[in-house]
């Protein structure tokens, strides 16, 4: 969601500036979040939390993924066009002149995109905004015959979109004859995409695209810090900005079957042995909002005799707030300081944030021999490139003095 907010700010300001500005209605639909079962109401309602904390909503919609499976249902049964009609009356417009999606090519965003094919299609990427492909990461052998379209849409993620309608009488919709839709949704091309770091993963995006200045990125999160509970936070978890910390940033390994969930745990233990820190450090665990909460607790077990103190951030307002907003309340004022002497282990495109907002250096795993030990084979050579990617971003990002301090 970071990035579709400065994606829509950045195009907002662009406008402003060439004298096009106009008055907008703004829709959050909130769909596919994928999270382990009993845990997405309170994902969803945290994702509403922060979207209300910095923009004013027309509306936010918030999809289930029963009313998901029931457009995918009847779209095998009836024609697109009443399906879309469904989707557009359940939103609440059956017109939008810009839309904003992370990628086009999964069920909900085709179903989206198909919605409102005559808006403005604008792509914000993954992360703080950044894009890759939908082979990119692909498993390298076949998986119980399935198509590469079809594993690729399955395994990838995708959290949620923004529609804008401007302010205007709500038109009925199109009629059109069932001989010129087709019953299976089409993709749909980008217009442009807005990107903080289009290409950093050695991707070129296939739009032409804007570059998203990071003082909008940067100011979302800083918004966000004061609004979600900052005081709380910061009297409960403040102490450890004062003393030897090592944050672990978990991953989905086992929730997006990478590997197994005993197999996850073992090789983050693995990998955290052969960092030797001190074991008078407290350690940080911070889950990945699609995280299994069961699965971090076992973490927390298998990791407790190499720290002091472990600290799981399980506590709803913790659980799913960006670790970038966490690191903003905790080291607050002087505290800032002490950013400079925290070891961050992280295993997945988070490592560029934290070194374009706060040029934090971090240490990225598993490294060659756990993956290919620990991950199933058909995504080991993926993961080992990945890694490879993550590390040339990150080099690249320091020697151009992309990021300043806070």
């Amino acid at each position: 969601m970071i990035a579709g907010l400065a994606a829509l700010r950045a195009h907002a300001n662009e406008k402003k500036r060439s004298g096009g500005e106009c008055e907008y209605e703004d829709f959050l639909v909130i769909y596919d979040l994928y999270a382990p079962h009993g845990q997405i109401e309170a994902f969803a309602d945290f994702v509403k939390k922060m979207a209300l904390a910095v923009c004013n909503w027309k509306a936010i919609i918030y999809l289930t993924p029963k009313q998901m499976d029931d457009f995918a249902t009847r779209l095998d049964i009836f024609p697109s066009p009443s399906v879309l009609a469904s989707v557009q009356e359940l939103i609440g417009i059956t017109k939008a002149d810009e839309i904003y999606l992370s990628r086009n090519w999964q069920f909900g965003n085709r179903l989206m995109i198909n919605a409102y094919r005559t808006a403005k299609k604008i792509c914000y990427g993954d992360g703080i905004g950044f894009y890759f492909s939908e082979a990119y990461f692909s498993p390298t052998t076949p998986d119980n015959g399935a198509s590469l379209k079809s594993r690729v849409r399955r395994k990838l993620r995708h959290l949620k979109n923004s529609i804008r309608a401007r302010v205007s009488p709500v038109a009925a919709p199109p009629v059109r004859s069932r001989a010129s839709d087709s019953t299976v949704l089409g993709e749909v091309d980008f217009d442009v995409g807005y990107f903080l770091l289009p290409d950093i993963l050695g991707q070129k995006p296939p739009m032409k695209t804007r570059l998203v200045g990071k003082e909008f990125t940067e100011g979302i999160f800083r918004k966000l810090a004061v609004a979600l509970d900052t005081d709380d936070v910061a009297n409960r978890l403040g102490y450890i900005s004062r003393v030897p910390t090592v944050v672990l940033m978990t991953s989905t390994f086992s929730e997006a079957a990478r590997m197994t969930a005993a197999n996850e745990i073992v090789a983050y233990r693995k990998f955290m042995e052969r960092q030797n820190f001190s074991r008078e450090s407290t350690l940080i665990v911070k889950p990945h909002p699609r995280d299994s909460e069961e699965k971090i607790r076992q973490l927390g077990k298998a990791l407790r005799d190499l720290f002091a103190e472990v600290v799981l951030l399980t506590d709803p307002n913790l659980f799913f707030v960006p670790f970038e907003i966490f690191l903003m309340q905790i080291f607050r004022g002087e505290n800032e300081k002490a950013l400079r002497h925290l070891k961050i282990v992280t295993f997945s495109t988070a490592c560029l944030s934290l070194e374009v907002l706060f040029s934090l250096g971090t240490i990225v795993g598993f490294g060659g021999e756990l993956v290919s030990k620990f991950f199933y084979e058909a995504y080991a050579s993926g993961r080992i490139r990945h890694e490879s990617d993550l590390k040339m971003a990150l080099q690249k990002l320091g020697n151009d003095a992309v990021s300043s301090p806070i």
